[in-house]
């Protein structure tokens, strides 16, 4: 609720303080005295536009600062927690702005400094001012549809809070399926050519070191002829042969057989001879192997051209897939991640596109549902706000809630889920006429101040249990009416209590003898100029100003009792209320 105000230098209000209570507050005084300036000054502290030239004469600025005691309504103060202009914990909540001469505005929320359009966020969820300068969500036809959902009751909120569910994870998905932006011609061909390259590793298998080897080979096949004839050649020269004597075995033979008999004649040549004669069998040995070298050697070209196969197929990995085989394998196992990364997010897209399928048809069914309620409410909510038009004087007027075809006619067509928005698919626009021969226009078309004031208190009494705004303020309520018909304004607005902190500007009086709190504005002379005071009227000085607005403020006994006697028949119809 509204529990604090402070204005100063606005207009002809040069500093006023005033305390508000819950329940139904009313503004009275006389004409000028300022009444609807203090509601301007709260209008300005919710974010409506600023006038320098409001700012008082002499003053270099105009300051205006309030408090909300949010504690009766923890779902509004957990919005503020949220948007980070309220502590966790905390129940108050204080606006300021100062608008200097200059036309410069500065704005604070619990001391902070803000945008203007915060504290006009702020007004949208916390105050509807209803009057000359209005500040109000009835009048945004973006909100009709959220009143006649909650008019509709329970049952349709729950069906209402299925299906945002159901349209959050449809929107999660489609947004899923854009960020990968898989699929499609060139997805299928990366994915062919991975494959491949894939394949054409796996299936030449290189080793490490492979390369080396296979070039160690096929020089030796190559020169495999040459190889054997040379190592022939030498094998012959090495190894004793009869035929030829002058062998390299030969000839050590003899040397160690000479050296033999020099050793019997001297002991010191002994060790030379031991020396020669194991070279001889050292060279029989290297000739043997030479032998089996020679034996063993490969010529066969199949081999050698198979080798040069092979050597071709490792070079070409070599040359497309990292410059080694090493640098081939980490290729391949890069590629085996990547393929399995695509496949799998091919496979989470295809399970995707069933989940939109399965979310877009469920959504339909939902939509339809709420349309069906929609239709069957709109035309209850037409027909209860006409009802307390007939007791608000406006018995002939139209009141209509006009609804798009939500497509509960006829089969679905293909494509209508993009319609679908987070309510559904239906738009709603309250319409409303004050004369029967005249067609409905929309509540913004509303000429009259009066009018507007009287359709929008029969929409708050019948959506009173809808409407999550704590704070209401009707101006010129009461434009246009009198007798019986104000008097059951002002029992009305007294319903709203029930739901709603409520202000009222009125001169009438059986508006005002509702009220729970009365505050008297007025014009007290300071100096060579007026200024404006608002004082909270109690006991004998409410019973005056009820005189005054009788039009008797001379304090005439029949005028004194004719107001006890409206505030004391205005108390007994409250409780009857309660």
């Amino acid at each position: 609720m509204l529990s604090y105000l402070k204005v100063k230098d606005f207009a002809l209000i040069e500093d006023v303080e005033v305390e508000f209570q819950p329940g139904f507050n009313v503004l009275t005084g006389e004409t000028g005295a300022g009444k609807t300036v203090l509601v301007g000054a709260i209008a300005l502290l919710l974010g409506e536009r600023a006038d320098s030239l409001q700012v008082r004469q002499g003053a270099g600025a105009a300051d205006f600062s309030c408090s909300f005691d949010l504690a009766e309504q923890p779902e509004t103060r957990d919005l503020f927690v949220e948007l980070g202009v309220l502590e966790e914990g905390n129940q108050e909540l204080i606006l300021g702005r100062t608008v200097s001469k200059e036309g410069k505005s500065r704005c604070t929320v619990n001391g902070k400094l803000n945008p203007v359009s915060t504290l006009s966020e702020i007004g949208d969820m916390l105050v509807d001012i209803h009057g000359q300068n209005t500040h109000q969500a009835l009048l945004k036809t973006g909100s009709h549809l959220d009143y006649l959902d909650r008019f509709a009751g329970t049952g349709h909120i729950r069906v209402l809070s299925e299906y945002r569910e159901h349209y959050r994870l449809l929107k999660s998905f489609m947004k899923e399926r854009a960020e990968a932006a898989v699929g499609g011609r060139d997805t299928e061909r990366e994915v062919e050519l991975l494959r491949l390259e894939i394949e054409e590793i796996e299936q030449a298998n290189p080793q490490p070191g492979e390369i080396d080897e296979r070039e160690k080979e096929a020089r030796k096949l190559r020169h495999a002829e040459e190889l054997r004839d040379i190592g022939s050649r030498v094998a012959r020269s090495l190894s004793a042969d009869e035929e030829r004597a002058m062998t390299a075995r030969g000839v050590l033979l003899q040397a160690a057989r000479d050296l033999g008999k020099m050793a019997s004649h001297d002991a010191a040549i002994e060790r030379l001879a031991r020396r020669v004669e194991s070279l001889s069998f050292e060279v029989e040995d290297i000739a043997s192997g030479l032998g089996d070298y020679c034996d063993r050697l490969d010529t066969d070209p199949a081999r050698l051209e198979e080798v040069e196969t092979r050597l071709s197929t490792l070079r070409t990995l070599e040359r497309k897939y990292g410059g080694s085989i090493d640098g081939a394998m980490a290729y391949r196992d890069d590629a085996v991640d990547k393929l399995e990364q695509i496949e799998n997010s091919l496979a989470r897209a295809d399970e995707i596109e069933k989940r939109i399928e399965t979310e877009e048809a469920e959504l339909t069914r939902l939509a339809d549902m709420l349309s069906r309620g929609r239709a069957k409410a709109s035309n209850a909510l037409a027909k209860a706000v006409l009802r307390e038009l007939a007791e608000l004087e406006l018995a002939g007027a139209r009141f209509e809630v006009e609804m798009s075809d939500g497509g509960i006619q006829g089969d679905r067509k293909r494509g209508e889920e993009e319609l679908l928005g987070p309510r559904g698919r239906d738009s709603v626009e309250f319409t409303f006429s004050s004369e029967p021969e005249q067609s409905p226009r929309p509540l913004k078309k509303i000429a009259s101040g009066g009018e507007m004031s009287r359709v929008m208190l029969a929409l708050k009494i019948v959506l009173a249990g809808a409407d999550r705004t704590p704070v209401l303020i009707f101006d010129e309520v009461d434009s246009g009416i009198g007798g019986e018909t104000a008097g059951k304004v002002g029992e009305k607005l007294f319903q709203l209590t029930r739901y709603h902190q409520v202000f009222c500007v009125t001169h009438i009086p059986s508006i005002a003898t509702f009220a729970d709190w009365q505050y008297r504005v007025f014009k007290r002379k300071v100096k060579q100029s007026a200024r404006t005071d608002v004082q909270l009227l109690e006991g004998d000085s409410r019973v005056e100003e009820m005189c005054r607005m009788l039009g008797d403020p001379s304090g005439r006994s029949v005028t004194l009792e004719h107001a006890r006697d409206i505030l004391s028949r205005a108390e007994k119809k409250k409780k009857a209320t309660v």
